[in-house]
Parts: C-alpha cells; structure tokens; sequence
C-alpha cells in the first residue's frame, strides 16, 4: 500500500492533519467545558439572590417547606435548576426535583464570584452516585447589599443545584458541528496534501525513470527544473550527472574508436611486411632490411602511444603528481629553444624567445619542459618555411591574473606562429585525444595525437590553463597561465622521468 513515497507523504500528511485536528479539538472540548461550567455557575449566582429572597418570604407568610416545594417548581423549569430548601441542620425540607428531601447535605462553603453577587459554592454526591453542583448567597452577603432589610431571620435557605452531567456535557450539542467541520477540514486537507505530495514526489519519479533509463544506456537524460528548494538542486544536479555521463560516455567510444583506428596503421604495416617476410615475397637481403626497420618503427610508435595513454591516464587520474621545486621558467624556455633550433633551422622557419624578468615558480621542470616541448614542437610542424615562431613569458602580478580563480600571481607564456591557422570548428577540440584538425591530414610519424591532451593535463594539475587561439591573419597561439605558487598535489608520488609527446 506504501511502496510509494507519494502514498507514504500523503498518509504522513493525513496522519500529521488528524493529529492536528484531534488535539486542537480536544483542547477546545476542554476550554469550552470549563467555559459553560462557569458559566452555569455566574448563572446560578445572579439567580440565587432573589430566589433566596423569595423563600424569605414564603417563610414569613407561613408556608410549609411542602407547600414551597410545589410554588417553587415551576420556577425552577423555567430557571432550569433545582431548587432546594434547607433547615438550620442542612437537611433537604423541600426539593423541586423531589429526591433529595430528607437527606443531609454539606452546605456551600467555597467562595465564588459571580460577574453580579458573591456566591457560595460546592458540590454533593446523592445515594445514586449523582453529583450536583450547589450554589447559594449567605445572609451576610445579603445584608451587605441592604437585600435582607426589614425581613426577620428565616429558619430555611436557598440553594440551587444542577446535575454536573448536564453542565459539563453541555458541548455534546456542538459535536455534530464540529465533526462537520473536522470532516470538511480533513478532505480539504487531503486534496493539499495529494497536491504537496505530487510536488515532493513527481520530479523524484522523473529522476528515478531518468536514472534507469541511464542504466538501459540511454544517457541523453534531462529533468525539468521547476523549483528552487532541495528537490529543485537535486533535478539540476542530476542534469549536470547525466551530461557529464553523457559525455564521458561519448568520449569513451570516441577514445576506443581513435585507438583503434591509431592501432590499425602500425599493425597493418606490420603485419603485412611480416607476412611478406614469411612467405618469400621479399628476395633480396636489402628489402630484408627495409621491411624490418618499418616494422621497428611501427612497434616504436605502438610503444609510445601506449605509453603515453597510460601516462595520460596516471595523470587524470591524479596517480602521476608534479614535484614541487623552484625554477626559473625563461632558463626552461631557453634550453627548449636551444632543443629545437635544429629542427626549425632545417624547416627554414625562424624562431626567437622574449623572456621577461622575475620568471620564477615553483613547479615540475621535467613536466612543464614536456608541455613546452609538446607546444613549440607542433608550432614547427605547422608552420611553412619562412614563417617565424615567437615564444613570449610575461609575469602576472598583485593577484590580477584573468586566467586563474582565485586571482593569483602567475606567469603568461605564449607560443606564437605564424602561416597556419586552425579552423574555428576545430579550434574548441585540439586538446582532445587523438584529435587532428583536418582528419585527412597527416600525422608526424614521432606523434601519438596525445600531446595536447597530456599538455592540458600537466598544466591543469599545475593549477593552471591553457587555451589556443587562431585566425587568418594572426596566425596561432597558444596561451599558457601557471601560478607561481600552485597548490601542493595530493595524489601520487613525485616524479622526474621526461617524455615527449
């Protein structure tokens, strides 16, 4: 009945509301009883005085207590309350109900103020265990008002009584009302809290099919967001979740199928010059040597890329750290220089460093060598002979860093060249695995297609960025922001084994 959380809010509510209703009603059963209780009694004592008055003077005119009892009974119905006449002795002489006469009762004894006269009031029990409320005026209360002037000392007194039951069960009249309105007040109650409940539980539903549907593989999942309050940040952080699983997904097919198809090239070329090898089609001693060292270049570049993915996945994951040590970043871009002149000398391309002062941080020079290696390195591939490539380190400081949150004092270094650009469809992918902008171009035989991904992952465990830029006329650029002070890593072990990408 409640293996759903709609139906376990709706009863909560319903219970919650009952609860409610049941104290509030109790309570007020409890304040309006004691409300009519006294009520009765102010009642008793505005009307006690001229009753008393009255047997004064049947008493004074000589009428038996039995003759009394039949003139005041029709006063008492209409006063809706017993009458009662007493001797000195507290004895009942005349009872307008007829049962008391001739018993004994206790005389009111307890002060009560009434909103017109002082009264006296008590209670009494009879043989049939029926208990009655008593009230009367003393003799003293009437001749403190100037009531009892003129009249002579009388042997008998007034006391009304009413039945206790008739007093306190006077609120049973209002029970057909009040379980009206307790009715109404429940079923109203109940259409808020289905409607408080569908509130509560619809997008958790939403969320719930959303999820396995995620489950069956279908990840492209989103939630309307239609409130604010904690189901509201929960819909949208589900959206995030699904997005974020959406594209991991995406980028995992797409990572398996880049792999394979890098694994596919090498393989074929071994394969087949192994195969030739084999079966005799290569006769001459010289071919030998020719299929073997495209076989060993093959297997190289299967190496590296394998190595580079599990190094690129160490530090995803966290599990490769960066040392933490001081160096001096235009030395770092000086000796990469220095690496590449030949290479760019030999594709006539012109390559100059603009390295400013005070370059100092603290970081990991075999990693930060690795992402300069990786950027300068691809800068001479895609630039045309004559073109030129300017390496610029510039400090950020007093904390206005752009790049980086919080603001920090860093250190800007750009790597520029000119002649090739990257179109701007690709321009937001170049740091994706195996991404190549133009897939029909083709790839330097020393590269994986990883090392802008490894770049980006080396300077983001750095605590810093880095983003390219490309147009027409000012050709490309690549933007690296690296905080001098980065925070200390977490995971792993330092490291100082050198790759290139």
């Amino acid at each position: 009945m409640f293996s759903r959380l709609s139906s376990k809010l709706i009863a909560a509510f319903v219970l919650v509301i009952f609860l409610c209703l049941f104290l509030a009603g109790t309570s007020f059963i409890f304040l309006l009883r004691g409300y009519q209780t006294r009520a009765a009694l102010e009642r008793l004592a505005d009307i006690s005085i001229p009753v008393s008055l009255q047997v004064r003077l049947l008493d004074r005119a000589g009428v038996p207590p039995e003759q009394m009892q039949y003139q005041l009974k029709d006063q008492a119905s209409s006063l809706a309350a017993r009458i009662l006449v007493v001797d000195q002795d507290a004895q009942v002489v005349a009872d307008t109900g007829g049962s008391l006469v001739g018993q004994r009762i206790h005389r009111p004894d307890r002060r009560f103020s009434s909103s017109f006269s002082p009264a006296l009031f008590g209670t009494y029990t009879d043989a049939a265990q029926q208990t009655f409320y008593l009230v009367s005026t003393s003799t003293f209360d009437l001749r403190d008002r100037g009531l009892a002037a003129g009249y002579p000392q009388s042997a008998y007194s007034a006391i009304l009584a009413v039945p206790q039951q008739s007093v306190t069960a006077t609120w049973l009249e209002l029970a057909p009302s009040l379980s009206i309105a307790a009715a109404i007040s429940l079923l109203v109650s109940i259409v808020v809290a289905l409607f408080l409940s569908r509130s509560i539980s619809g997008p958790l539903a939403q969320i719930t099919r959303a999820s396995e549907a995620m489950a069956a593989g279908n990840y492209d999942q989103t939630i309307n967001v239609r409130s604010r309050d904690e189901v509201g940040r929960l819909a949208s952080t589900f959206n995030a979740m699904a997005r974020e699983v959406a594209n991991s997904h995406r980028t995992l097919r797409d990572f398996l199928a880049d792999v394979s198809h890098e694994l596919k090239t090498p393989l074929t070329s071994i394969r087949g010059f192994s195969q030739a090898m084999v079966d005799g089609t290569l006769k001459e001693s010289a071919e030998y040597v020719d299929a073997g060292r495209i076989i060993n270049e093959e297997a190289e570049r299967m190496a590296r890329l394998v190595e580079d993915l599990l190094y690129l996945s160490k530090v995803e994951s966290g599990q490769e750290s960066m040392e933490r040590q001081a160096l001096d970043l235009a030395d770092l871009l000086r000796a990469c220089i220095r690496h590449w002149r030949p290479q760019a000398n030999q594709a006539e391309v012109e390559i100059t460093l603009d390295a400013g002062e005070n370059g100092a941080i603290t970081g990991d020079m075999h990693r930060l060598e690795q992402v300069f290696d990786n950027l300068i390195f691809n800068a001479i591939n895609h630039t045309p002979p004559g073109g030129r490539i300017t390496v610029q380190s510039q400090d950020i400081k007093d904390g206005r860093s752009p790049h980086l949150e919080p603001a920090t004092d860093a250190v800007v270094v750009s790597i520029h060249n000119t002649g090739s650009t990257i179109p701007p469809q690709d321009l937001p992918r170049v740091f994706e695995r195996f991404y190549q902008v133009g897939r029909s171009a083709a790839r330097d035989a020393r590269g994986t297609g990883l090392g802008l991904a490894i770049v980006k992952e080396i300077v983001q465990a750095h605590g810093g960025t880095v983003e390219a830029f490309s147009s027409p006329d000012g050709g490309t650029k690549f933007v690296v922001t690296l905080p001098k002070n980065p925070a200390p890593p977490e995971h792993g072990t330092p490291t100082a084994t050198k790759r290139r990408a």
